[in-house]
């Protein structure tokens, strides 16, 4: 039995916990929920669209510049493609669907990302026990920063509830980003701790310097917040160096600098593109840039610093590479105090990095001054006890937004048949006007088209073609031109984060922060658009076919504009435009 409680045993259980604890939710709707029709439980936030992606992949469009609308195909490509190409080549290689390797993924990949950040810490902090707990942490990260409030303790434990639980899961069930970029994150680090600080042989060091130019220069091609955050990590080192005069490691970290950059040249140059598009702007305010130079103060980073800084004793190198990162996070975060000009949504570099590495750093520190106080075998028997609550709160964090997000995920069961019929029963390629739930589902199970959805707007679409986009669905959902001005002002936050995305919330603090002027403008045009009416209005971008839903939206009587229905089942009508 003692080998089995080996560090090298436990951290394998503890991945194949977290990844069960991960898919736990779909695998229990798709195989035991009586409810389940045919469409899987998409519990986290954006997972239909980063299944999307994947979908993308699957039909043959490995770089598009907007999934959703045909159009827009050939704009310019706002996202990182790698991380879907490499999901749906797994799921090609295994002979899955693209739902089925998304399904898949929530096993596999956060297990394994369980190991790999397991055997980041390990190395850097030469414990093995702990690394394992602090791995566990970071990957159940919302559910164990919880249990730092005793206030919640209560709800958790007497009451088996999970407090703060918003109607999603944990972020490492998430496809894409988390679960993919992730890897080349944590992968980096263990690289560059290897290149740098440990004492492997020369030939090994090479590699892993070549290893990390690898990888850092593919994270152009995943996820901005990983590269952005990698290189504020070099630069703080690279300083480290110059005043240290240690120019041979200096050296090391603009080579494997300049062999990323050049693995991610491509990435650049179609950066600089994007930048200079006419559209970028429009981009730009739905992702919340705005232009400041205030400072940005958090608590978990002046708190963890301060604590690091107090109660570390270990290795100088570990010290040093532990700072650099905790620098790099100051840096990503306030930028803006340099130039102008926030990062778009700056909390990812929180969520992901900054608060699961702080509060795992935090975890560190409270065992190395435990075992100091209570001896070697108390703390360990504490480690057993905290690892058994992690996944515990864990457990429950899932099992309450799968209870709060059930209802709506079985009403969309009754799509289903609708779209196996269309994905079956007309040419592919074609663009389908329905609801945005549909439209979702349409692009996540066929090689269809739609003609709206909310997640085209985090692509390139221009503020017209978004506008466009909005008033179809207000004009299909009975909003006249004499009740236009009611249903803006009483309405007011979610048109402005419908037509402006994050921008006025980070810049006067809501939605809807925004002069009445700009929204008398938005009533004139949508009463305008009224005027001329839908058939007119929709022709103005391709549509090929009609799905209307009776039941949800009874105010679109697609009855009286289209006369040839192919399908009706559900109370769902698909005619042909």
């Amino acid at each position: 039995m003692q080998g089995i409680f080996q560090e090298k045993y436990l951290i394998w259980l503890m991945a194949v916990l977290v990844g069960a604890l991960m898919i736990a939710p779909s695998f229990y709707f798709h195989y035991f929920d009586p409810a389940y029709r045919g469409i899987e439980f998409f519990g986290s936030d954006a997972e239909s669209d980063y299944l999307a992606q994947i979908r993308e992949v699957y039909d043959g469009h490995w770089s598009s510049g907007n999934i959703y609308l045909a159009d827009q195909k050939n704009a310019l490509n706002l996202k990182q493609n790698l991380s879907p190409i490499i999901m749906a080549l797994f799921g090609k290689l295994f002979g899955l669907s693209a739902v089925g390797v998304n399904m898949a993924a929530k096993f596999f990949l956060p297990a394994l990302l369980t190991v790999l950040i397991y055997a980041f810490f390990a190395n850097v902090f030469g414990r093995k026990d702990l690394a394992i707990l602090m791995a566990v942490f970071i990957m159940l990260t919302q559910a164990t920063w919880a249990l730092l409030n005793p206030a919640s303790w209560p709800v958790i434990f007497l009451d088996g509830k999970f407090p703060g639980t918003d109607s999603q899961f944990l972020s490492y069930a998430r496809p894409i980003n988390p679960q993919v970029s992730s890897f080349f994150f944590f992968g980096y680090l263990l690289c560059l701790w290897k290149f740098l600080f440990s004492s492997v042989s020369e030939k090994l060091k090479m590699f892993f310097g070549i290893a990390g130019a690898v990888i850092l220069g593919l994270s152009f091609y995943t996820y901005p917040f990983a590269y952005s955050f990698l290189f504020a990590l070099i630069g703080s080192l690279a300083v480290y160096f110059f005043f240290l005069r240690d120019w041979q490691s200096l050296k090391k970290i603009i080579y494997v600098s300049l062999g990323a950059v050049v693995i991610g040249s491509v990435y650049l140059i179609s950066l600089f593109k994007v930048l200079s598009s006419v559209f970028y702007e429009q981009a730009a305010m739905i992702a919340g840039v705005i232009d400041t130079h205030q400072f940005i103060f958090s608590r978990v980073w002046w708190g963890t610093t301060a604590i690091f800084l107090l109660l570390y004793k270990g290795s100088k190198q570990a010290k040093v590479f532990i700072l650099a990162f905790l620098a790099a996070a100051f840096l990503v975060t306030n930028q803006q105090l340099i130039t102008g000009r926030t990062a778009p949504v700056p909390a990812h570099y929180h969520w992901y990095y900054i608060a699961p590495m702080a509060g795992a750093i935090l975890l560190y520190l409270l065992f190395v001054y435990l075992e100091k106080i209570t001896g070697a075998f108390k703390s360990k028997l504490f480690m057993i006890v905290l690892a058994a609550t992690f996944l515990y709160s864990g457990f429950l964090f899932q099992k309450n937004s799968y209870a709060m997000q059930r209802n709506s995920i079985v009403a969309l069961q009754r799509y289903a048949d609708t779209v196996l019929w269309l994905e079956n029963n007309i040419p592919e390629e074609s663009v389908i006007l329905s609801n945005e739930k549909l439209s979702n589902l349409i692009v996540d199970y066929t090689r269809h088209n739609v003609y709206n959805s909310g997640y085209a707007v985090n692509f390139f679409i221009g503020a017209e073609r978004n506008k466009h986009l909005y008033f179809t669905d207000l004009f299909l959902n009975g909003i006249t031109k004499s009740g236009a001005k009611d249903y803006f002002y009483n309405n007011r936050d979610f048109v402005g984060g419908r037509l402006f995305g994050q921008y006025y919330r980070y810049k006067n603090g809501c939605y809807g922060c925004f002069d009445d002027n700009i929204l008398d403008s938005i009533i004139l045009e949508y009463q305008n658009f009224a005027d001329i009416g839908l058939v007119d209005q929709i022709r103005k971008y391709r549509v090929d076919y009609v799905a209307w839903d009776k039941y949800s939206d009874p105010s679109w009587n697609m009855d009286s504009f289209f006369d040839e229905k192919l399908y009706e089942n559900n109370d769902i009508i698909v005619y042909k435009y």
